[in-house]
């Protein structure tokens, strides 16, 4: 499959992969190293039209998704976005997802492109008479546009009283950049200030060029897979088959914000049995000594004891290519508790610590006018 934008990747001399079955650019003319660097310096704009959209309406959608989820949607107050796990009845993850309040009967969930089949099968099998659950996936583009001058970049198209008392996570629809109606959301996947921008799918390649040029001045680059990996790892944020799992029990990991225990959910029970029992499988940040990296599924050690195994490991650009990754423990572990890590079956060993999360600060949160 290919995202409405494939030709403009092309066009930019994009490295393209397979990705969960999508033709997506790894990286571009100048490498994911400047791409990343880009996003924490000036701006990175990122194709992520391979997202799903529902749309979720009726009496009782707000009751729905708060069965579903495991934040406190009830709480929400429209124009408000909110991270969330939507868990199975063994605890386990079947996606991260970010839900869009627009009123009590009317909500927007965005989930990942790999779950779009069984999120919309799972959201239509638990939803009651009277709410309807609609895919907008192929009907809409998203374009991910992060970094300190994003702000700046959008000031320029949509003027500055579009980005006043902007707070995070929080959106507003039918922005006009220039002559493009967007759905305009102050969240993202870096760490960095930056912005979700959904429009119809007809306005997408015209949109990924207005915002390449408008942010040409400004530092903006194109950005692949590689540097949106990175990029969220130094942020400490999971990807969905990795360091979250259909088959691990969402407990112990640095996102345990994403659970407000006073209401019901499904999956809750199931995580209370396991907190009860003692979990033993705990997410935990992690650095290596050295530039080499630990890699997905090697062997984690402490005092020779295996107690785990890697979840993900990259070289973080932003802390001069130390790297860095998530791991799954055995045991609860402080950060310094010194571990080895080996591929199964080879003697090399590789040395490292357990870390804190994130591992970069983020400006996320920081006020919109710092960066005006």
């Amino acid at each position: 499959m290919r995202t409405i934008l494939y030709d403009e990747h092309v066009k930019l001399g994009g490295k393209i992969v397979d990705f969960a079955g999508w033709e997506m650019p790894l990286w571009y003319k100048k490498g994911q190293s400047a791409e990343h660097h880009a996003t924490r310096k000036s701006a990175g704009l990122f194709d992520i039209c391979h997202m799903g959209e529902f749309v979720i309406t009726g009496k009782g959608s707000m009751e729905m998704m708060s069965g579903l989820l495991t934040n406190d949607v009830m709480g929400m107050e429209e124009g408000q976005a909110m991270y969330n796990f939507m868990l199975n009845e063994k605890g386990g993850v079947i996606d991260d997802c970010i839900i869009y309040k627009f009123s009590d009967e009317k909500w927007m969930l965005v989930v990942n492109a790999g779950g779009i089949p069984g999120d919309l099968q799972w959201l239509k099998t638990h939803a009651p008479a009277g709410v309807i659950v609609t895919d907008k996936s192929d009907d809409t583009a998203k374009l991910d546009l992060q970094g300190p001058n994003a702000p700046k970049i959008i000031r320029d198209l949509a003027g500055e009283a579009a980005l006043e008392k902007f707070g995070f996570f929080r959106f507003r629809d039918n922005i006009m950049l220039k002559d493009i109606p967007v759905l305009l959301s102050r969240t993202g996947y870096t760490g960095e200030i930056g912005f979700e921008i959904y429009c119809d799918i007809k306005h997408a390649v015209r949109l990924w060029n207005m915002l390449l040029v408008a942010g040409e001045k400004y530092g903006i680059e194109p950005c692949g897979l590689g540097a949106r990996d990175s990029l969220r790892t130094e942020a400490g944020l999971p990807l969905h088959g990795h360091e979250i799992h259909p088959d691990i029990p969402a407990l112990d990991t640095p996102w345990n914000f994403v659970f407000e225990w006073e209401h019901e959910f499904i999956g809750k029970s199931a995580l209370l049995k396991v907190k009860a029992e003692g979990n033993k499988q705990i997410t935990l940040p992690f650095v290596m000594n050295g530039r080499s990296k630990a890699m997905h599924g090697w062997l984690v050690n402490l005092g020779g004891k295996k107690i785990g195994h890697v979840v993900s490991g990259v070289l973080s650009p932003t802390l001069e290519n130390r790297p860095i990754g998530f791991l799954i423990s055995e045991l609860p572990l402080e950060p310094g508790t010194k571990l080895t890590f080996n591929e199964e079956g080879k003697a090399r060993i590789l040395e490292g610590e357990i870390s804190t999360s994130p591992f970069v600060k983020p400006t996320s949160r920081m006020k919109m006018k710092n960066f005006l």
